[in-house]
């Protein structure tokens, strides 16, 4: 699918794992400095998705699309069978990342809509998504997408940090 005559959007395979968790671990570095303790995000290696992306690609439970510009990787979205526990008969879009410098350029709106798709497409009827609480940027990107609060009081531990998230469903 073309965005515009520089952007698209690829289906990955197995053989982009390793260059898709790299981009991960840079948006996570990035986006949550100023929600996730530094330590935590310091600590965090390139491969620490890779056996994730390989399995779940290689099972066919998830479904991972790249938003692709003429330097790379510029955006990532990961969909597929729930792995929030409250809600295992969804789907669940788990991921959703864009580089910074393609913020406003509706690659992560392109990216949302072809991962919904993609649910639809493996007979979903309900998608959740997970947001950190203080990522109020992500939550209203959601609300935007007609998604609504289920759980406002989910917590996650991250290293030593307990971290707030909601559900939207």
């Amino acid at each position: 699918m073309r965005l515009n005559t520089e952007i698209t959007l690829n289906r990955a395979y197995v053989n982009r794992a390793v260059e898709i968790s790299r981009f991960l671990a840079k948006c996570w570095k990035s986006s949550y400095r100023d929600i996730i303790n530094g330590d935590y995000l310091s600590s965090l290696k390139d491969d620490h998705w890779v056996a994730f992306l390989e399995a779940g690609i290689e099972n066919n439970t998830i479904t991972c699309i790249t938003a692709e510009a003429s330097g790379g990787i510029v955006g990532v979205t990961i969909a597929g069978n729930s792995i929030t526990e409250r809600y295992p008969d969804d789907g669940e879009v788990i991921s959703l990342y864009v580089d910074p410098e393609f913020i406003g350029k509706r690659v992560g709106h392109s990216l949302f809509e072809r991962a919904q798709q993609s649910l639809v497409d493996l007979g979903f009827s309900h998608c959740i998504v997970c947001a950190f609480s203080e990522n109020v940027r992500a939550v209203h990107f959601y609300q935007k997408h007609g998604f609504y609060m289920v759980s406002d009081n989910e917590t996650i531990t991250m290293g030593t940090q307990e971290l707030p998230y909601v559900i939207m469903r």
